[in-house]
């Protein structure tokens, strides 16, 4: 995770925000977020970088507005 240095936000690769919001949060629907619903990403370019970044609060929003949707697969709400 790296530390947006002008607003403070914490990004990470789709991995890494996957892993922080929970073990039914795949890489794979990260992407998807990413396309579909808006998700902010970032190329970080540079000497060993190309990774695409995403913002952590902003995956969390879009977490919370599936969870408590009605819509697709019941989903069970994550502990905070």
């Amino acid at each position: 995770m790296i530390t947006n240095p002008v607003t403070g936000e914490e990004w990470g690769t789709a991995f890494e925000i996957a892993a922080a919001l929970g073990a039914d949060i795949t890489p794979k629907m990260i992407r998807n977020w990413a396309t579909r619903d808006g998700l902010p990403a970032a190329r970080l370019t540079g000497p060993g970088r190309g990774a695409v970044y995403y913002p952590l609060p902003a995956a969390e929003e879009i977490e919370q507005r599936k969870r408590s949707s009605r819509r697709g697969r019941p989903r069970t709400v994550r502990a905070a």
